[in-house]
């Protein structure tokens, strides 16, 4: 220092006043106040930026509230609906024309006697028999698969009966078992089935079907998507237990094998309720004698008659005697 002059030193830094510490505070401080305040009233969180630097007034006045995620909306509720099945009494329909199919003919001989008596021939007899009962007793328009000993495809079967517009469809079959002892009586509607034997004989059965690769998918969903399994099903227990009755009482040995569900073709492709009735056993030697006379196989025809003259008259809520 020069006397009574202060020179300005340019080597040694010139501490600062603390009093610019002071005034920034006293304008800060009511600035977060305020944006507190507003967004306390508001509802809103501070935005992430605002931990690192005030904002302006002008930001902090118009901040808007952070968006928040909508959450998912909710399912609406949906009525759990089961259909009911339809009682046939609210629609008043009879029973006009049924379609009796005699298994096998031509060159398909089904199952074969030990005497060389085939399946063929005894369903076709019955088959006719019973065509001659129900016209002779009733008013009901009978259709027959076949009339002479002829093969008939299944798929024809099938065609058969949907184009005549039937309303019950009923083939008939003589079984053959492994053992020779047994004496049975069986009937089937259309079903899935785990019983082996039942497996066993539907694919017999349809061996010769006629369908191609393509036409089983639609055939197997019918299987299960079938709305008339709760109708052939009572058609089967009707007409199976009249066929057992009446021909236990000159069979005392006749096993009743009842009433069951398989797969068959010939009742998958129909339209109407169908049911394949097993009315003897071929690989007994005493019911293949039985069945070579006219007696038993008319027997057969008239306990089929009365058991299909009961199912309509309880269809009907009437005598039973078609429409």
């Amino acid at each position: 220092m020069v006397r009574g002059i202060r020179v300005k030193s340019f080597d040694r830094p010139r501490p600062r006043s603390l009093g610019w510490l002071r005034r920034s505070f006293l304008i800060v401080a009511p600035l977060c106040l305020l944006t507190s305040t507003y967004m306390i009233s508001t509802g809103t969180a501070p935005r992430p930026e605002a931990t690192t630097s005030a904002p302006p007034i002008s930001q902090a006045v118009i901040a808007q509230p952070v968006s928040v995620p909508n959450k998912p909306a909710a399912s609406p509720v949906v009525p759990s609906f089961k259909p009911e099945p339809l009682d046939p009494a609210v629609f008043p329909l009879g029973v006009k024309r049924i379609v009796l199919d005699p298994g096998h003919g031509g060159e398909e001989l089904g199952a074969v006697a030990s005497s060389g008596m085939a399946e063929k021939d005894i369903t076709l007899d019955i088959a006719l028999r019973l065509r001659r009962l129900m016209t002779e007793h009733t008013r009901f328009n009978v259709v027959v698969t076949r009339e002479m000993d002829e093969t008939v495809p299944l798929a024809k079967r099938a065609d058969i009966a949907n184009s005549s517009g039937a309303d019950i469809f009923i083939s008939i079959h003589v079984n053959s078992m492994n053992s020779r002892l047994l004496r049975t009586v069986e009937t089937y509607y259309l079903g899935p089935t785990k019983n082996p034997s039942s497996i066993k004989l539907a694919s017999v059965e349809n061996r010769d079907s006629g369908y191609s690769l393509g036409d089983y998918r639609r055939l197997l969903e019918k299987i299960y998507l079938d709305t008339r399994r709760d109708e052939s099903h009572k058609l089967a227990k009707v007409i199976h237990g009249e066929l057992y009755d009446s021909l236990r009482q000159i069979n005392g040995l006749l096993e009743d094998r009842g009433v069951k569900t398989a797969p068959f073709i010939v009742l998958v492709a129909t339209e109407m309720p169908a049911i394949l009735v097993e009315v003897s056993c071929l690989s007994n030697d005493e019911e293949a004698r039985k069945l070579a006379g006219p007696d038993y196989r008319e027997k057969i025809a008239e306990a089929l008659f009365h058991g299909i003259d009961s199912y309509v008259a309880d269809l009907n809520g009437s005598t039973g005697r078609g429409s």
